[in-house]
Protein backbone atom coordinates (compact mmCIF):
# COMPACT_ATOMS: atom_id res chain seq x y z
CA UNK A 1 0.00 0.00 0.00
CA UNK A 2 3.03 2.32 1.01
CA UNK A 3 4.89 1.51 -2.29
CA UNK A 4 1.50 2.36 -4.62
CA UNK A 5 0.92 5.53 -2.67
CA UNK A 6 4.75 6.46 -3.20
CA UNK A 7 4.22 5.62 -6.97
CA UNK A 8 1.50 7.69 -7.00
CA UNK A 9 3.26 10.44 -5.58
CA UNK A 10 5.86 10.72 -7.76
CA UNK A 11 3.72 10.09 -11.12
CA UNK A 12 1.34 13.37 -9.82
CA UNK A 13 4.59 15.34 -9.06
CA UNK A 14 5.61 14.14 -12.83
CA UNK A 15 2.23 15.14 -14.57
CA UNK A 16 1.44 18.49 -12.73
CA UNK A 17 4.73 19.63 -11.42
CA UNK A 18 5.84 21.14 -14.86
CA UNK A 19 2.22 22.90 -14.98
CA UNK A 20 2.16 24.29 -10.87
CA UNK A 21 6.26 25.20 -11.62
CA UNK A 22 4.58 27.34 -14.97
CA UNK A 23 1.81 28.98 -13.19
CA UNK A 24 4.25 30.46 -10.68
CA UNK A 25 6.48 31.30 -12.85
CA UNK A 26 3.95 33.19 -14.98
CA UNK A 27 1.97 34.81 -12.15
CA UNK A 28 5.65 35.88 -10.33
CA UNK A 29 7.01 37.42 -13.75
CA UNK A 30 6.99 41.18 -13.42
CA UNK A 31 3.84 42.72 -15.63
CA UNK A 32 3.74 45.43 -16.99
CA UNK A 33 2.10 48.37 -15.75
CA UNK A 34 -1.98 48.96 -16.48
CA UNK A 35 -2.35 51.68 -19.17
CA UNK A 36 -3.88 54.60 -17.49
CA UNK A 37 -5.70 56.05 -20.71
CA UNK A 38 -7.85 53.15 -20.91
CA UNK A 39 -8.71 53.51 -17.04
CA UNK A 40 -9.66 57.22 -17.61
CA UNK A 41 -10.27 57.97 -20.98
CA UNK A 42 -6.92 59.04 -22.18
CA UNK A 43 -5.82 58.27 -25.02
CA UNK A 44 -2.25 57.29 -26.30
CA UNK A 45 -1.24 60.54 -27.78
CA UNK A 46 -0.44 62.18 -24.90
CA UNK A 47 -2.17 64.83 -22.99
CA UNK A 48 -1.80 68.52 -23.77
CA UNK A 49 -0.79 71.32 -20.95
CA UNK A 50 -4.75 71.84 -20.72
CA UNK A 51 -5.54 68.87 -20.28
CA UNK A 52 -3.46 68.43 -17.16
CA UNK A 53 -4.16 71.69 -16.01
CA UNK A 54 -7.70 70.93 -16.21
CA UNK A 55 -7.37 67.72 -14.52
CA UNK A 56 -5.45 69.17 -11.38
CA UNK A 57 -8.28 71.99 -11.37
CA UNK A 58 -11.07 69.09 -10.82
CA UNK A 59 -8.60 67.19 -8.65
CA UNK A 60 -8.23 70.36 -5.82
CA UNK A 61 -11.84 70.72 -6.47
CA UNK A 62 -12.69 67.69 -5.45
CA UNK A 63 -10.27 68.10 -2.42
CA UNK A 64 -7.99 65.88 -3.42
CA UNK A 65 -4.81 68.35 -2.43
CA UNK A 66 -5.50 68.62 1.56
CA UNK A 67 -4.21 65.03 1.74
CA UNK A 68 -1.05 65.09 0.37
CA UNK A 69 1.54 66.12 2.58
CA UNK A 70 5.49 66.19 1.30
CA UNK A 71 6.16 64.10 3.97
CA UNK A 72 3.85 61.55 4.35
CA UNK A 73 0.80 59.36 1.83
CA UNK A 74 -2.51 60.01 2.59
CA UNK A 75 -4.91 57.19 4.08
CA UNK A 76 -6.07 55.98 1.19
CA UNK A 77 -8.51 53.61 3.19
CA UNK A 78 -10.12 56.58 5.39
CA UNK A 79 -13.81 57.41 4.59
CA UNK A 80 -12.54 60.90 3.92
CA UNK A 81 -9.97 60.22 1.44
CA UNK A 82 -12.19 57.63 -0.55
CA UNK A 83 -14.92 60.16 -0.58
CA UNK A 84 -12.84 62.84 -2.03
CA UNK A 85 -11.20 60.60 -4.47
CA UNK A 86 -14.95 58.91 -5.62
CA UNK A 87 -15.52 63.40 -6.06
CA UNK A 88 -12.59 63.81 -8.12
CA UNK A 89 -13.36 60.64 -10.07
CA UNK A 90 -17.06 61.52 -10.59
CA UNK A 91 -15.99 65.04 -11.77
CA UNK A 92 -13.21 64.24 -14.07
CA UNK A 93 -15.67 61.84 -15.76
CA UNK A 94 -18.52 65.04 -15.59
CA UNK A 95 -19.26 68.29 -16.95
CA UNK A 96 -16.71 69.95 -14.18
CA UNK A 97 -13.76 68.46 -16.67
CA UNK A 98 -14.94 69.67 -19.85
CA UNK A 99 -16.07 72.83 -18.67
CA UNK A 100 -12.16 73.54 -17.09
CA UNK A 101 -10.90 72.02 -20.44
CA UNK A 102 -12.85 74.32 -21.93
CA UNK A 103 -11.82 77.24 -20.01
CA UNK A 104 -8.24 76.29 -20.39
CA UNK A 105 -8.12 75.98 -24.23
Amino acid sequence: MKASLNILCVVMAFAFGPQAVAQATATSAPQQPAQVSTERGYSDRGLTRAEVRADLAVWKRAGMDKFWNKSQTPDIYSREYRMAHAEYIRMRNGPEYKEALRRLQ
